[in-house]
């Protein structure tokens, strides 16, 4: 190599050419430490200067002498990581293939609470003692009241019914009906006033049965479905609840002879043999079972 060859020095901080046969002892002025980043100052460990500029800390002179060296360092070896693959996202579970409407309806068990009960004893007593009355049944027209046993078969007929069309009227301590002019202060005289039409007998027979409408929620939790409807006084011997894997009838006798029925098609699909009926003293419960832990849509029936 002759003078004029020269060659890179590798010691951090000096980065100058140099002829390696005219190297001193004290010809590289270098850093001996390592390079130090931290809380945005940057700095060498073999000196105590400190910048935030990364330039300037490029131009730190070096703090250590030393002869210049022409070995490039060597570069880390990187270790080569195998690269793993994600996990696979569990499948989800397969839905049940939804079961015929047309299968065969299965009773639910029910069970009656303690409240009805006691309520179906008194009621129980009530009918005793209003047994004779509703054997006989009364005319439901306003203002004849006659009892369908006090009627021969020969006045059971057009025209022998009297009493008021209209509506009973309470104005300014005044009591009459719509239908009639007659007025009255008294309470029992306008109980009392005859009827101004005449017509057939409307008998109230006990065993006409009266459809109504009930309220009725639902709402579900992970592994069931409770079907609610408000009705007081229920009778549980006339009540009939079936069901199939996704369909619900329901027949819920209560109070005065009336009548709900209920026969839709379910949004999901149930368990019968899991499934119970709550009778209570204000409304009946029924708690189906969930063939498959999903949430139903918003609507409880299709």
């Amino acid at each position: 190599m002759t003078a004029g060859d020269e060659v890179l020095c590798y010691n951090k901080g000096c980065g100058k050419g140099f002829n390696p046969q005219e190297n001193a002892e004290d010809e590289c002025v270098y850093h001996c430490g390592a390079p130090v980043f931290h809380d945005a100052y940057k700095s060498w460990s073999c000196c105590e200067k400190k910048t935030t500029d990364f330039t300037e800390f490029l131009n730190i002179k070096g703090c250590c002498k030393g002869k210049h060296n022409n070995v490039k360092p060597e570069e880390p070896v990187k270790e080569n990581k195998e690269i793993t693959p994600p996990p696979e996202a569990p499948k989800p579970p397969e839905r049940m293939e939804r079961p015929s409407e047309e299968e065969p309806l299965v009773p639910l068990p029910s069970s009656v609470s303690t409240s009805l009960r006691k309520l179906l004893d008194k009621l129980a007593v009530s009918d005793k003692i209003d047994e004779v009355v509703t054997k006989e049944s009364i005319c439901q027209r306003k203002g004849c009241g006659k009892a369908k046993v006090d009627v021969s078969d020969a006045e059971d007929y057009e025209g022998t019914c009297e009493h008021h069309p209209g509506c009973p009227i309470f104005h300014e301590g005044m009591k009459y009906w719509s239908c009639c002019n007659k007025k009255t202060t008294d309470f029992n005289d306008f109980l009392k006033q005859k009827g101004c039409t005449k017509g057939t007998h409307l008998w109230g027979d006990s065993s006409q049965k009266k459809a109504v409408q009930c309220r009725y929620d639902w709402h579900q939790t992970g592994d069931s479905v409770n079907f609610t409807v408000y009705a007081k006084k229920v009778k549980p011997e006339l009540c009939t609840v079936n069901c199939n894997a996704v369909k619900l009838q329901m027949e819920i006798h209560f109070g005065d002879d009336q009548v709900f029925t209920f026969d839709k098609v379910l949004a999901g699909i149930i368990v019968p043999e899991k499934s119970k009926i709550t009778y209570s003293a204000t409304k009946v419960e029924v708690k189906m079972r969930k063939a498959e832990f999903f949430a139903w849509p918003s609507t409880f029936v299709l």
